[in-house]
């Protein structure tokens, strides 16, 4: 919806059917504008005589204003035995929330229009949860109506961060950058988080909020100057696996090097395997991340194949980390520059990369030892048995304002449930410093292409919103920065949980009906139960919960975050886990499907 610099809200100040301050009245002045909002000063039953006028331009129909309103509806509009609410066609965008809708003769409520936006109702029950059946569907959505939200697609209930800066849970100090994430192997609760403290590398193993123990990392070499550490791995009997870079002041033509560590935490800080990874002719050198046998970077300098970018431009380039050669270099197709930041191993030789691209050079300084120069973040598949890429997909940030660019691309990727990816983004607003760390989770499609995302921002509290480095990623946790005063680093889990939205029950007709209306999505509600879940048989839809009709394509029934369910188990999983989806629907109790 485009909202009108002018949009008014109209106060509905009387439960009476008509006249000043009236529901019908407010409906009446809001149409013609767009964006115009109608809020309540008062709440209760509105019992109507007559059929409401049609919404018929962009508006919002806020229950949640209404004086005692907590969590459920407290405003009702019993229509009576009239026709229920329709939104018309000349009204996309439409917003309707926390209303009972109860008593119509047809539909409670009729969808027209594109893009609406339905939550927080109870439809079919009042205010108190009783059943008031209306005569037909719940929710009608027609064919001219397409991308129609019924209930929330937003299962986040709440983000946990926490500080570095407490020494006593935190013993290697300072914390100076945190950049990689990874589970400790079967060790449930358990991480293995890694990044620098001064010129150090630093890896922590241990809980998310601290308690457990840091360990210093340090290349070995009288000339080194400093150690970053930026992926870990889990490996076999107890030992893991790092990458990162290092500086020698003894080099005078290259500025970083890459490198492996491989040992045990007991060889830190200079034990175990160090090997130097340099890319050739490149004068920095980045290894960002590793897993299986592989791993991923960015290096200046010509490429070893295809794409010939030219010296110092910039690549991204896969390493096999068992035969200690370059494999090949990565680039997004038609792109000037590519990057890779995080690489998953999907088993049997496949792999998921993530990182970023540049259509056009856009002098993104990502980190202050050199220019990043990618616009759009991807995702691509990697097999390395024939070396075949496939599966590239784009990734814009999408909760900037309408007109506003952001330079996106991922930093990190997981995958704790088979297909289902959970990545992290940073994205810069072009012009500015503004800079937006989010969680994000992509699930695969069917044809095994990639979803658009679920993005959820991440903003520390007590700074400026915004000014945040998301780096790594394991499942609904997240490591970074936040360029707040003083800059520190930060761990944050993302709470995910089923999050009620409408209630639609109760109704003669089906629960909701898609007749020929494609994209939308339903998510996050109780269809045929009581407002707590719970069945009865006057509680159900005389016909269907659902009812996909009229070549109806594309529709979303739940969403994409899963609670980490893994009914299979995988390497590293003591045991099976199932949870209740948290965008999921309860449908239950209905008197057909």
């Amino acid at each position: 919806m485009t909202l009108n610099a002018n949009a008014t809200t109209y106060t509905v100040t009387t439960l009476k059917n008509a006249g000043p301050g009236s529901f019908r009245a407010a409906i009446l002045a809001a149409r013609g504008g767009s964006g115009n909002t109608i809020a309540f000063a008062t709440a209760g039953t509105i019992n109507l005589s007559s059929s409401l006028p049609l919404i018929n331009s962009p508006m919002t129909i806020d229950g949640t204003t209404a004086p005692g309103f907590s969590s459920s509806p407290v405003v009702s509009i019993n229509f009576s035995g009239n026709t229920g609410l329709t939104i018309a066609k000349g009204a996309p965008g439409t917003v309707i929330k926390a209303l009972s809708l109860v008593n119509a003769s047809s539909d409670a409520l009729t969808i027209g229009a594109p893009g609406c936006v339905i939550e927080g109702n109870y439809i079919g029950l009042t205010t108190g949860g009783v059943v008031a059946a209306n005569s037909g569907d719940g929710i009608k959505i027609l064919s001219m109506s397409s991308g129609n939200l019924i209930g929330s697609n937003d299962p986040v209930s709440s983000i946990s961060y926490y500080n570095t800066s407490d020494t006593t849970k935190f013993t290697v100090q300072p914390v100076t950058a945190w950049q990689g994430l990874r589970n400790y192997g079967s060790h449930e609760g358990q991480f293995l988080i890694c990044g620098s403290s001064d010129a150090n590398g630093l890896l922590y193993v241990g809980p998310l909020s601290g308690g457990g123990t840091s360990y210093t990392v340090q290349y070995p070499g009288s000339t080194i100057t400093s150690t970053s550490v930026y992926g870990p791995d889990n490996l076999n009997g107890g030992q893991l696996r790092l990458v990162g870079s290092y500086r020698n002041s003894s080099d005078t033509t290259i500025y970083n090097h890459g490198f492996l560590w491989q040992g045990t935490t007991s060889q830190l800080p200079s034990g175990g395997t160090f090997l130097s990874i340099d890319y050739p002719n490149a004068k920095y050198q980045y290894t960002h991340s590793t897993m299986e046998d592989l791993a991923v970077g960015n290096a200046d300098g010509p490429s070893l194949g295809g794409g010939q970018p030219a010296p110092g431009s910039g690549v991204a380039y896969i390493y096999n980390v068992r035969t200690h050669a370059f494999v090949t270099n990565i680039v997004y197709p038609g792109s000037k520059t590519t990057t890779a930041y995080g690489i998953w191993y999907n088993g049997k030789n496949k792999y998921t990369i993530c990182g970023g691209y540049s259509p056009v050079v856009t002098n993104n300084l990502k980190h202050q030892d050199r220019p990043l120069t990618q616009g759009r973040a991807y995702l691509v598949d990697y097999d390395a048995k024939s070396g075949a890429f496939s599966n590239w997909a784009t990734f814009d940030y999408p909760n900037g304002p309408v007109g506003v660019n952001f330079i996106t691309h991922f930093e990190g990727i997981s995958s704790s449930e088979p297909g289902v990816y959970t990545l992290c983004a940073d994205s810069l607003q072009t012009g500015t410093s503004f800079e937006q760390g989010s969680w994000v989770s992509v699930r695969r499609k069917a044809d095994s292409s990639f979803g658009l995302g679920l993005w959820v921002d991440l903003n520390y509290p007590s700074t400026a919103p915004g000014i945040l480095s998301a780096n790594s990623v394991y499942g609904y946790n997240v490591v970074g920065i936040v360029a707040g005063s003083p800059t520190f680093s930060f761990q944050s889990t993302i709470n995910i949980g089923f999050q009620l939205s409408n209630v639609i029950s109760g109704n003669l007709g089906n629960g909701i009906s898609l007749n020929g209306s494609n994209a939308n999505t339903v998510a996050m509600n109780y269809i045929g139960t009581d407002i707590h879940g719970s069945t009865n048989p006057a509680f159900g839809n005389a016909l269907n919960g659902i009812l996909i009709t009229g070549g109806a394509t594309g529709n979303l029934i739940g969403g994409q975050a899963t609670g980490l369910n893994n009914p299979t188990g995988t390497k590293g999983t003591v045991t099976p886990v199932f949870q209740r989806p948290p965008q999921g629907n309860l449908i239950s109790g209905n008197h057909a499907n």
